[in-house]
């Protein structure tokens, strides 16, 4: 199960961001944390990031996005993110922090399903927020979700959406940064039909 939420701009402008860390809230005390675009060179340790995050999803969802072996899904994703970075409606920050890389955030802009038949036909899109799991917990996804947020909507657009499993833990965390449940995407395994067809 898949739950659609969704952030409004409000139009206001967000104050400059604050990158590094410190206080006394439990945070890592660090000035040297860096949001910055991601390039071809951070693609390696994009893959790295998105296959973890793909691993974890696997717990949420079950057999439905079981992934096929690494090395075949390697070059498509690398591939696919390269087109990416030539296209201006697309976003890839990285956070990083001594010269490594803690987190990643994708997202782009573009039409929503069924475009032509909404007042509102184009909406931003989060599409990745991986962070290691030893660097979760003290910021750093905030960040880059901030960083992603202010580039989607210079672009216009009045709102952002992001699709997340409805067992997932990032669902909370999105709820925290703003977004609310708009939609509920539901599955059902064939199994199940045959199984309540045989009760009829």
């Amino acid at each position: 199960m898949k739950i659609y939420i969704a952030q409004a701009h409000s139009g206001e402008s967000s104050p400059p961001l604050n990158l590094g860390f410190g206080g006394k809230d439990g945070t890592m005390k660090s000035t040297s944390l860096v949001i910055r675009p991601g390039t071809s060179d951070d693609l390696d340790a994009f893959f790295e990031l998105y296959w973890m995050s793909s691993l974890e999803h696997t717990h949420y969802s079950g057999q439905l996005d079981s992934l096929k072996p690494k090395q075949r899904c390697r070059k498509y994703i690398i591939d696919r993110q390269r087109e990416f970075l030539k296209d201006a409606n697309y976003f890839f920050l990285v956070a990083e922090k001594d010269n490594n890389i803690l987190g990643m955030v994708t997202g782009h802009v573009g039409d929503r399903d069924e475009a032509a038949i909404y007042a509102i036909e184009r909406l931003g899109f989060i599409d990745e927020v991986c962070v290691s799991p030893e660097h979760r917990k003290h910021g750093v996804g905030k960040r880059l979700i901030k960083a992603l947020l202010e580039q989607l909507y210079d672009t216009g657009v009045g709102y952002v959406g992001v699709g997340v499993a409805f067992k997932n833990p990032a669902f909370h965390f999105y709820r925290t940064q703003g977004f609310t449940p708009e939609g509920l995407w539901l599955i059902q395994k064939e199994q199940s039909f045959q199984k309540k067809k045989t009760k009829r």
